[in-house]
């Protein structure tokens, strides 16, 4: 287990991000463009660590509170999409 900032020159087979909601990434600490921009670097980080499979899980729903998914995820989801199209 490492956490995204520790990953970096590192690889596993399988990687799992695990969390990744609004307010957790980015942190709900990311106010300005600069930081979320930041955690979204800290993400790619995480998503190419992976040498065969990458896990990427979210809740709908934590402490009763309704939940979305990172808007990384759509940035992730849109670029996958066009490299299996390509």
């Amino acid at each position: 287990m490492a956490t995204l900032h520790a990953a970096k020159g590192l690889e596993w087979d399988v990687v799992f991000i695990i969390g990744a909601a609004e307010g957790s990434l980015p942190i709900v600490y990311a106010d300005t463009q600069a930081r979320v921009e930041e955690e979204r670097r800290l993400f790619y980080v995480g998503v190419t660590r992976a040498r065969d499979q990458l896990v990427v899980t979210w809740a709908m729903t934590r402490s009763g509170r309704a939940r979305t998914a990172s808007r990384f995820l759509a940035d992730l989801r849109a670029r996958s999409e066009v490299s299996t199209q390509a």
